[in-house]
């Protein structure tokens, strides 16, 4: 290991996401590391994680811009890199998210002497279908990320759709996304957001994650319009936030369910409902590597999921681990519900293969790996 290497950790904002937590995760981990100094860098400012004290964020881009705009200002953004690194000595750039991951290598391209790390968290394929953007996008990443030293994604799904719609010659690397066991274990039975009451003669359902297109909210709101019609002990939970949310309510007042979905908003501690509920099930169109389902996991739930493009099926290996239905499929999807709610299925089972797989997404297991590429180990 080189002695007093230098690593500069860069993202677009620490904001509340999977690609953030890891970075809070890492930046925590190499605190009291020997013989490396961290560098930490953010395109805009917005921090909704505990960082340590030892570090303090430099902001690389201040200012909210339109999506062309950011586009852009990439080459100049890139030279500021550039002109950091060289100034301090850097090492190791390690990029999360595709704007912060262009600049990185654009930097390199510049005559950056660094080794250059980029993450990618979704699958690529999904700009085939966002328009002018989009087509940007996939220009960017086809002409840049061949020009990486390497490519981390954190599912197989991931690694492989990029592949599959890019000519990638480049080394390539999956470490999936760390899920804080102990810390789940220590927030499960902690109430610290609004008193929901959970009844004792009552079944919950729960589906934690944005109210947006992507996620199919709605289907579960079918299922779930179909099942309480002849169980009217049923509910449903929502745990999340987004720009659907009217619409869905709209939608479970139609369907004459409103006093039994419910919409709790964003919560700071997710995991006391998680571990109060009966069932999880995840609707979404597509995902890159999906926390939720492995933290519904760990909270001892039975887990339903959509057949998405990525992570889901990886994650239950195929369906060890939980149930999968496909995308959009909203009648397997009610039978796979009844499935876990009405037959004879031993929940104490599924909690114990569930506990021993999510061992293989512990915080110690997915920080050894990245403290491997980053050559701390």
């Amino acid at each position: 290991m080189t002695k007093n290497k230098n690593i500069l950790i860069f993202c677009a904002s620490m904001q509340k996401g999977g690609a953030e937590r890891v970075i809070s995760l890492l930046l925590k981990e190499f605190e009291n590391e020997q013989n490396i100094k961290v560098h930490f860098m953010m395109m805009e400012e917005g921090i909704e994680y505990d960082l340590p004290k030892s570090i303090t964020p430099i902001i690389l881009s201040n200012s909210k811009k339109s999506g062309v705009k950011k586009l852009l200002e990439l080459p100049f953004v890139a030279m500021k890199l550039k002109k950091y690194i060289k100034e301090n000595n850097i090492n190791i750039v390690m990029s999360f998210l595709y704007r912060p991951n262009y600049i990185n290598i654009l930097a390199k391209i510049f005559g950056s002497s660094h080794k250059s790390i980029v993450n990618i968290r979704q699958t690529t394929s999904r700009y085939l279908s966002e328009g002018l953007l989009g087509k940007v996008n996939l220009f960017l990443i086809n002409n840049l990320f061949d020009k990486a030293d390497l490519i981390i994604s954190n599912s197989k799904g991931v690694d492989e759709d990029l592949k599959s719609i890019m000519n990638i010659s480049t080394n390539t690397k999956v470490i999936y996304n760390p899920v804080d066991i102990k810390y789940i274990n220590r927030k499960k039975s902690i109430r610290e957001d609004i008193d929901f009451d959970f009844k004792e003669n009552k079944k919950y359902i729960i589906s934690v994650g944005r109210l947006i297109k992507q996620k199919r909210n709605i289907d579960l709101i079918k299922a779930f319009f179909e099942l309480q019609r002849n169980d009217n002990s049923l509910e449903l939970l929502f745990l999340g936030d987004g720009i659907l949310k009217t619409e869905l309510k709209a939608e479970c007042t139609k369907l004459g369910v409103k006093d039994k979905v419910h919409f709790l908003g964003n919560v700071k501690n997710p995991f006391y409902y998680l571990g109060k509920s009966d069932l999880f099930v995840l609707t979404s169109e597509f995902e890159g590597f999906p926390n939720v389902l492995v933290e519904a996991m760990a909270c001892g739930l039975p887990v339903i999921s959509s057949d998405c493009k990525s992570g889901p099926k990886e994650i239950l290996e195929t369906e060890k681990y939980g149930l999968l239905y496909p995308v959009g499929d909203v009648g397997t999807l009610i039978e796979k519900i009844k499935f876990y709610l009405y037959q004879d299925v031993d929940k104490e089972v599924i909690k114990v293969k569930s506990l021993k797989r999510i061992e293989d997404f512990s915080v110690d297991k997915i920080m050894n790996q990245f403290k491997k590429v980053l050559e701390v180990d």
